[in-house]
């Protein structure tokens, strides 16, 4: 008899609205956890999917100076010095008009003039510590530069 009173009616539709509010809350508060950690979960494939990226963008010409597993070993900040050593440790230029082909007492033959083309490790193109080094480019009005070890980092922390 009790349970016919409309009061007693009324506080059972509360009871089970607050609950079914209660159980909202707790579903959203749920939702919201499995939320944060799916995108966890995938912010850490993406950062530890990243260096191996990185690795797999490693450009051929250094295989010339490291073995594959050295170019595995080495941190990024390395691996990205080497690649910008690869294309920015010369330059080439036009011979100077005023003193000719006799102005460069050394010559190196190129198959291409495209910086992304030399390979300065196959050519033995080393630099000195201060000084530049200068070869004309056989069958060109065109010289190559070596820059010095100095100047190459100055560009690399400059960049």
């Amino acid at each position: 008899m009790l349970q016919s009173h409309p009061s007693v009616k009324t506080a059972v539709c509360i009871t089970k609205s607050l609950n079914l509010v209660a159980n909202f809350a707790r579903l959203k508060q749920t939702y919201f956890m499995y939320k944060y950690l799916i995108l966890a979960l995938a912010s850490a494939l993406v950062l530890t999917a990243n260096p191996a990226s990185a690795q797999d963008n490693i450009d051929s010409r250094l295989l010339s100076k490291f073995s594959k597993k050295e170019l595995k070993a080495l941190d990024a900040e390395t691996l990205n010095y080497w690649t910008f050593y690869l294309e920015n440790s010369f330059e080439i230029t036009d011979l100077p008009k005023e003193k000719g082909k006799d102005a460069v007492e050394q010559t190196i033959s190129l198959k291409s003039l495209d910086k992304k083309a030399i390979n300065v490790f196959k050519l033995g193109l080393e630099p000195h510590e201060f000084a530049r080094d200068y070869f004309l480019i056989e069958g060109t009005d065109k010289m190559i530069i070596v820059l010095p070890h100095t100047e190459i980092d100055q560009n690399f922390k400059a960049q």
